[in-house]
C-alpha cells in the first residue's frame, strides 16, 4: 500500500467516527486534499454537510473557519479590513475568516454576487490583496461551500466564473435506512456532533504526512492515450446537444489531478481510464450550462456529463 493509500484509510476510518453512509463525498473530499482543491457540497438540510467539514478538519489537524452567508454579508467581513490606529497614524490590516487552512462557506449561494466574488482571488490564487497589498493564504487553504439543492428563494445562484473554481461538486444524499438507523444508535449513545473531540475524532494527517501525500499523488504517470481520453471526453462537453457551454481546459485539469488522486488512492503510480469516468461528474457537472430543451426533458446535471462520457472511446 502506498503511503498515499495508506493515509486515506486512516482518514477514511477518523470520518467514520463521526460521518454515516457518505462514502463517495468521503473519498471525493479526500481527492480534493491531495491536489489542493476547493470543493462545493449540496444536499438538502440535515446531511451532515457542515458536521463533514468540521470532522474533515479536525482529521487533518487543520484550523477551521466557518461563515454563514447572508444577503447582507460584506466583502470585508471576509477579507479583512484596515484599522486606523490613532496610537500609530497608521492603518493596520485586521484579518478576516478566509485566513484559515480549511473554510466553510457555509449556504454560499444566499450572499450576493459581489461577496461570492471575494473568494475568486482566494480559490485561484491563494492569497487576497488588501489596499494593495497581497496577502498569502497558504497551501493547505481549502474552500468548502455548501447550498441547499432544494431552496431557491432568496438565493443568488453562483456565476459560472465562480463554480468553474470548485475542483468537485459532490452531492450529499439523504442516507439509506440502514445508515440512518446507525445514526440514531449514534445519537442515543450520547454521540454530540458539536463535541468532535469527545467522540474521538482526532488528527491523523499531520501537514507533512499531508505534503508527502501530494508530492506522491503529483508524481503519479500519466499515459498519452489517457491525456487524450481527458480532453476527448471535455471536448465531447462542447459539442453535446444537451449542452449550450461545456467545460474550459480547467475542467480538463480537474479530471487530470482527479484521475492522479484516485490512482494514489488506488495504491497505483499510473492513471488508468476507469479513474477518469469515475471522477468525471464530480469533476464537470458544475462547469457545464445545459440547454433548456435539455433540462425540460429532464436531462440533469449528472445524465448530461454521462452522455458525453459514453460517447468517447475508452482507450485499451
Amino acid at each position: 500500500m502506498t503511503r498515499t493509500a495508506d493515509l486515506h484509510a486512516q482518514l477514511k476510518a477518523e470520518l467514520g467516527k463521526a460521518i454515516v453512509g457518505q462514502d463517495e463525498v468521503l473519498d471525493g473530499l479526500f481527492y480534493a486534499v491531495l491536489v489542493g482543491g476547493h470543493v462545493l457540497l449540496e444536499g438538502v438540510p440535515g446531511t451532515a454537510k457542515t458536521l463533514m467539514a468540521r470532522a474533515l478538519a479536525a482529521s487533518l489537524d487543520a484550523q477551521f473557519t466557518r461563515i454563514q452567508f447572508t444577503p447582507d454579508l460584506l466583502p470585508s467581513d471576509i477579507i479583512g479590513t484596515s484599522v486606523f490606529r490613532p496610537q500609530t497614524a497608521d492603518f493596520e490590516f485586521r484579518a478576516g475568516p478566509i485566513f484559515t487552512d480549511t473554510l466553510l462557506a457555509d449556504e454560499i449561494n444566499r450572499a450576493p454576487s459581489k461577496t461570492q466574488a471575494a473568494l475568486l482571488e482566494a480559490m485561484e490564487e491563494r492569497q487576497v490583496t488588501s489596499d494593495g497589498v497581497q496577502r498569502p493564504l497558504g497551501d493547505r487553504f481549502m474552500v468548502l461551500a455548501t447550498q441547499n439543492s432544494i431552496e431557491f428563494e432568496g438565493t443568488y445562484p453562483l456565476p459560472e466564473a465562480q463554480l468553474d473554481r470548485f475542483f468537485m461538486k459532490l452531492e450529499v444524499l439523504v442516507p439509506d435506512s440502514g445508515s440512518e438507523t446507525q445514526v440514531l444508535r449514534r445519537i442515543n449513545s450520547g454521540f454530540d456532533p458539536h463535541n468532535l473531540q469527545a467522540a474521538g475524532v482526532q488528527p491523523v494527517v499531520s501537514a507533512d504526512a499531508l505534503a508527502a501525500a501530494r508530492k506522491e499523488t503529483a508524481a503519479v504517470r500519466v499515459g498519452d492515450e489517457v491525456m487524450t481520453y481527458i480532453t476527448d471526453v471535455v471536448g465531447a462537453t462542447r459539442t453535446s446537444p444537451d449542452i449550450l457551454l461545456g467545460a474550459s481546459p480547467r475542467g480538463s485539469i480537474a479530471l487530470l489531478r482527479g484521475g492522479k488522486a484516485r490512482a494514489a488512492v488506488d495504491g497505483r503510480d499510473y492513471v488508468i481510464p476507469e479513474d477518469v469516468k469515475e471522477i468525471s461528474v464530480a469533476a464537470l457537472r458544475h462547469r457545464l450550462v445545459r440547454r433548456p430543451e435539455a433540462e425540460i426533458q429532464g436531462i440533469g446535471e449528472v445524465a448530461a456529463v454521462e452522455r458525453c462520457v459514453g460517447r468517447v472511446a475508452v482507450p485499451r
